[in-house]
């Protein structure tokens, strides 16, 4: 951003030293300086003032922000998972509905399609599987 693109205002719109390149057989593995001590003292203090700054910005941004983290954080350790209905009820401070109850993994699942005698009953993909495939297709 500084050295290539020239987004800085102390060093202008200006390319400062080379692109760096792969190391392969036959190349150097030391980058080779081809810009002055002063310059590189000047890249280095204004790239370290850039991090500064945004380090700055994201420690505003969360301390502004740490009760809302700490209430996403809860909701997060009580339920493992929230979605964008969720998390727009905590933005605006509002109470997460219940969760919904799983049957237990005991109980047998609901048949919704009848089967035929002696069949086993279909079975969920496992970890995304697709479903195997019916003898003889």
């Amino acid at each position: 951003m500084v050295t290539q693109f020239g987004m800085s205002e102390v060093i202008g719109p200006l390319a400062v030293g080379d692109k760096e390149q792969e190391i392969f057989l036959g190349r150097e593995f030391a980058q080779r300086r081809e810009i002055s001590e002063r310059t590189a003292q000047m890249v280095d203090d204004e790239v370290k003032r850039l991090i500064d700054e945004a380090y700055a910005r994201a420690m505003g941004i969360i301390s502004e922000n740490r009760d809302l983290l700490d209430r996403i954080a809860d909701a997060l350790l009580d339920r493992e998972t929230i979605d964008r209905d969720d998390l727009d009820r905590l933005v605006k401070n509002q109470p997460l509905p219940p969760r919904a109850t799983l049957p237990p993994l005991d109980s047998p699942p609901q048949a919704s399609t009848p089967t035929k005698p002696g069949a086993s009953p279909a079975r969920a993909p496992l970890l995304g599987t697709p479903p195997a495939e019916p003898a003889g297709a």
